[in-house]
């Protein structure tokens, strides 16, 4: 071989290899097949990442329920959004347990973990420390609470655990009773801060309501729901779209008629269960106005409009649009756009998988989440194989809202006082519904159990044990 023909050969080996190199940086390659994220129930598997995302997902709520309130790891800046991050993780777990059965405990320890993550007054604080309310539940916040009261649902739905069903049953009593108290005004459902109300938002109440119905046979559904639904298609949606507008003022009845990639996304996912054929035409119209792609990629637009830009919260939602939809295509776009920019790889301290973002506590189970999704009307339509619904709904007259949440935060250098416990909250941070502690079992039991009295004389003192043998013979 002359020297010419070595330098052509080699030089061609070099651009091949440079090329090899370019596309395996570039293209989404390695990723599981799209379409394995939506095969039948009964063929449905967990998928690589998907069983890598779910760990380093165990791994950050086990090492929230080891250290009070200190959210390690967790963007003080972004704070307020740590609920949203809380809840639409949890809302992939119910699917989960259908995929993959036989790990329902592990998923219903993971879900009762994120559901005390949830009540953390880090994560609600943000509502009465900039005075919007006395507390965060009573009333408005339905951003915070309408996450809550549907993580109760599904919890309760998926996992047939009772111990939230009194606090499930006090929040959804009064989530409906403001929406009765509006419903004699000018709009419906509630409010988010003061004077705010977003249609995406009341979807998550209005949903927790519906899982509610399927529980106790109530007619939330029927009633203050469907008022609901009925406000939202006639005041709060664009006639020229078929979407959404941002928001409602109800102390000036105005609406904001910007239309928001995120919360258009989230609320054709949250609103099919209700709407099924005007979500799908709605879906389609965010497709066609919110969407771009680039090849292999996708991505989602902040808004329409002036300068509208991919945005990554909308990315996030957009994903589990798709999903919620079916849309094999745009779903497989996004999931390459998101792991592949995000740079998904092994947490070689804690295992799992992780994305290269410092806010990857805050993104990697929101992302998990839409790709379990089997959609809403498979999650509330499966059977589940409890027996009793529709159940006795729980009496809930001495309740208020410090039965459901701390009322101060636990965690290092913040307070220095010692919590108080007593016998029925031995661990004062922790809410667990109506969980007892087999010590408070035990005394409960001692305390019940009769001591035999002292026979009348004309009777043998056995203590019933005669009664009992003859009824055994």
């Amino acid at each position: 071989m002359n020297k010419r023909s070595w330098l052509k050969r080699t030089g061609v080996t070099a651009i091949a290899a440079t090329l090899l190199a370019a596309a395996y940086l570039i293209l989404p390659l390695g990723f599981p097949d799209t379409d394995a994220y939506f095969a039948t129930t009964e063929r449905r598997e967990l998928q690589a990442d998907e069983v890598g995302q779910m760990r380093s997902l165990q791994e950050t709520y086990l090492g929230l329920s080891l250290s009070g309130d200190d959210f390690e790891r967790w963007n003080t800046e972004r704070q307020p959004f740590w609920k949203y991050s809380i809840a639409f993780a949890f809302y992939g777990l119910p699917s989960a347990i259908i995929i993959n059965p036989e790990k329902v405990d592990e998923y219903r320890a993971l879900m009762d973990m994120m559901i005390w993550a949830m009540k953390s007054k880090k994560v609600w604080g943000d509502f009465t420390d900039r005075g919007f309310g006395a507390d965060p539940i009573s009333m408005q916040n339905i951003m915070y609470k309408g996450h809550l009261n549907l993580m109760y649902g599904l919890y309760q739905l998926s996992t047939g655990d009772m111990r939230y069903a009194r606090e499930y049953t006090w929040l959804t009593g009064q989530i409906a009773e403001e929406m009765r108290m509006h419903h004699e005004g000018i709009y419906e459902g509630v409010t988010c801060e003061p004077n705010a109300w977003f249609v995406e938002c009341n979807t998550i109440g209005m949903l927790s309501l519906h899982v509610y119905d399927k529980l106790y046979g109530t007619t939330y559904t029927e009633n203050e729901i469907q008022w609901s639904l009925d406000f939202i298609m006639d005041r709060m949606r664009d006639p020229d779209t078929g979407l959404f507008y941002r928001y409602y003022q109800p102390n000036h009845d105005f609406v904001r008629t910007d239309i928001s990639g995120y919360a258009n996304a989230w609320i054709v996912t949250f609103l099919n269960p209700f709407l099924p054929a005007e979500m799908t035409e709605a879906y389609q119209s965010f497709k066609n106005n919110l969407t771009v792609e680039y090849g292999p990629y996708a991505s989602v637009y902040n808004r329409i409009g002036d300068n509208p830009a991919p945005d990554t919260t909308a990315h996030l939602f957009g994903l589990l649009a798709a999903k919620e939809f079916n849309d094999h295509a745009l779903f497989g776009k996004l999931r390459n756009a998101i792991d592949k920019v995000g740079d998904l790889t092994v947490d070689h301290e804690r295992g799992g998988l992780v994305y290269d973002n410092p806010d990857n506590v805050m993104i990697n189970g929101v992302v998990l989440a839409s790709k379990l999704h089997l959609g809403w009307n498979t999650v509330l339509a499966h059977d589940w194989g409890f027996e009793g619904a529709p159940y006795a709904i729980p009496d809930t007259s001495e309740m208020s809202w410090v039965d459901l949440l701390p009322q101060r935060v636990y965690a290092r250098n913040v307070d220095g006082r010692l919590p108080q416990h007593s016998a029925t909250r031995p661990c004062p941070n922790c809410y667990w519904g109506d969980y007892a502690s087999q010590r408070m079992k035990r005394n409960a039991k001692k305390s019940n159990d009769s001591v035999c009295p002292l026979p009348p004389t004309h009777s043998s003192p056995s203590c019933g044990l005669k009664d009992l043998f003859a009824e055994e013979t």
